[in-house]
């Protein structure tokens, strides 16, 4: 199984981890049975122990090496907060580059998990998408029939997939790509930075077309909080994406 590292006392000898996971939920490990060092916000895999009181705690920690990112994968809670913050940066500094009236969805203050924005100028929602970290091994799938490139390939969770399709078949998506890291185990990919625009309605022929790979997240297998799988795209694809910026 695998989780994150949330909370370390050396003093007392012990840490947590957050499984991700509705029956494991945190986990307590024991420094003293370390055969490694780790530091909050790591990901590891371990094996499930039952101690002779009957609770269940994590042992032997493996460290499981991940792209770099500004926070862990994992950590819903950052991700959102960060995703915040972009929503309001788009509409202070993009949107009055762009032919449409864009506003910060109003549901947003009692539901913050709803759409992000409403479209006045065509009367329907939409939603951002800020993705900086490039998908390294893309290249071992396929885009219809062509190899995926790591430069141009973005990923649309299959949960916002569904959701959108039973609430929001209408609405647009807005993706703001810069890439942060151009280097991952050898694999080099070019510098990105711009501002795109798809109909939900276009990225949903791709997918029911079955013309885009749905990729498996290895590390949430086990995860009850995050996606667990995406479809990928090449923001190449003109049937798709505009590109505005």
């Amino acid at each position: 199984m695998e989780g994150r590292i949330i909370f370390i006392n050396s003093v007392k000898g012990y840490g947590e981890i957050d499984t991700q996971n509705d029956t494991f939920k945190r986990l307590r490990f024991y420094l003293n049975k370390l055969k490694i060092s780790v530091q909050i916000d790591d990901t590891v895999s371990f094996e499930i122990k039952t101690s002779q009181a009957g609770n269940k705690y994590a042992t032997n920690l493996i460290k499981v090496q991940r792209n770099k990112s500004k926070y862990n994968t994992e950590d819903k809670p950052k991700w959102y907060a960060e995703g915040e913050s972009k929503e309001f940066w788009f509409i202070r500094e993009i949107e009055p580059r762009l032919d449409v009236d864009l506003i910060i969805n109003p549901e947003k203050k009692v539901k913050p998990w709803v759409i992000d924005f409403y479209d006045k100028t065509n009367n329907k929602y939409a939603d951002l998408k800020t993705q900086n970290t490039p998908f390294f091994t893309a290249k071992k799938y396929k885009y219809g029939e062509i190899p995926y490139d790591p430069t141009y390939t973005v990923t649309f969770n299959r949960k916002d997939y569904e959701y959108y399709k039973l609430k929001y078949q209408d609405s647009d998506i807005y993706w703001n790509i810069k890439w942060e890291q151009l280097e991952y185990k050898g694999e080099q990919i070019l510098y990105v930075n711009g501002i795109w625009r798809s109909k939900f309605q276009n990225l949903l022929s791709k997918i029911e077309k079955g013309e885009v790979y749905l990729h498996q997240y290895e590390h949430r297998v086990n995860d009850d909080k995050n996606a667990k799988d995406s479809y990928l795209f090449d923001l190449r694809d003109q049937d798709v994406f505009e590109r505005l910026i």
